[in-house]
């Protein structure tokens, strides 16, 4: 029977690398599922948006400040997968720096 776990890593490289290792170790493509969540507050190099207008001098236009990956932000990786494999894949997300942030799990 199928089941899934959750983990959450803090850069996409480093759940593309997991990805990667699951699959390697003969994990379903289609078991693997990895979703990028933003932070709204914006950029984490800054959050303010002064200056950010061309016409400002030493300003930089829109796509330079707010271009994607600046955002504070993790990945949540989630894999589908017989109950009697989740513990491998367990070990080997705990193993590229995935954390269980459930507290049920504490």
């Amino acid at each position: 029977m199928n089941k899934q776990i959750v983990r959450v890593m803090d850069k996409v490289e480093e759940a593309e690398r997991a990805r990667q290792a699951l699959l390697d170790a003969g994990f379903d493509r289609d078991g693997i599922e990895i979703s990028h969540t933003g932070d709204e507050a914006g950029p984490a190099e800054a959050n303010f948006t002064v200056g950010d207008s061309p016409a400002v001098k030493g300003g930089t236009d829109y796509k330079d400040v707010y271009s994607p990956g600046l955002e504070i932000s993790s990945c949540v990786i989630t894999v589908t997968a017989d109950e009697s494999r989740l513990d491998k894949a367990a070990s080997i997300l705990e193993y590229y720096g995935a954390k269980d942030n459930d507290p049920a799990h504490r």
